[in-house]
């Protein structure tokens, strides 16, 4: 009797067990789904008429057409990724293979976002999202420029080192907190920054000069207007009560650049 007791109080342990990781796991999902949105992730990885995050979007660059990756949880995307390898391919610019990633992948803007973040959207991934069974395309860049070597040399001297972001001493809370999402997950700058000749960002942060967020060269047909808070544009203008009656990230997001 004494036996069976004891198993059954066991068993509802594990049961509340259970119960508890699976809510908590819930709630990460919920989160990395709010994380993915932010740093609109869908936009790249999902080609005209095809399915959410399955890949295979072409984009142009001055070296040749590159397609986005196939990152829902199917074997042909991020299936058999660990978090380190999801980890490394995000915010390292490293393949799983142990390649160095394009920078149309903006890994020096997600070299920022914090460890807790990364846990989220890796969840959300790999259990938020369908499954498409969709291989990924090769580039149409010519050789030699498609060797991988220089893109390593590339990282190296350009992307800047993994750390969580970090406020300033008395940052008001909500311009940081869209400091974190400009110049982390929503990586503005990858568009709206100009970059030198070597395609590196001319600054990845308001901290690294005025060329953040100033505005790009004509990319893909389009030019990526400026989003500085100088009251010489759109944004600066009416942009403040358009974004923040949008959205709360708009909102936080919207103090951030017209704080810069």
């Amino acid at each position: 009797m004494k036996t069976l007791v004891i198993a059954t109080f066991a068993a509802s342990l594990a049961w509340l067990s259970s119960c508890s990781v699976s809510a908590a796991e819930a709630e990460l999902v919920k989160q990395g789904e709010y994380l993915a949105r932010a740093g609109d992730c869908v936009a790249c990885h999902t080609a005209k008429g095809g399915k959410p995050f399955a890949g295979g979007l072409p984009m142009e660059t001055p070296i040749g057409v590159i397609y986005s990756t196939n990152i829902t949880p199917d074997k042909t995307g991020l299936g058999d990724y660990s978090f380190e390898d999801f980890d490394k391919a995000v915010r390292h610019g490293v393949a799983k293979n142990g390649s160095t990633l394009y920078p149309a992948m903006p890994y020096p803007s997600y070299a920022r976002v914090s460890d807790s973040d990364m846990q989220a959207l890796y969840a959300y991934f790999m259990k938020g999202v369908e499954p498409v069974p969709q291989e990924n395309k090769d580039s149409d860049i010519p050789w030699p420029l498609s060797m991988r070597w220089p893109l390593a040399a590339w990282r190296w001297m350009f992307a800047p080192e993994v750390a969580d972001y970090q406020a300033p001493a008395n940052a008001d809370p909500v311009i940081s907190r869209g400091a974190y999402l400009v110049e982390g997950l929503g990586h503005c700058g990858a568009c709206h920054t100009p970059r030198a000749l070597t395609m590196q960002e001319k600054a990845l942060s308001a901290a690294d000069g005025n060329a953040f967020l100033s505005g790009s060269a004509p990319l893909e047909g389009w030019i990526a207007k400026s989003l500085r808070g100088d009251h010489k544009d759109a944004l600066a203008v009416g942009a403040r009560s358009n974004w923040c009656s949008s959205s709360r990230p708009g909102a936080v997001i919207a103090a951030r650049c017209l704080a810069a």
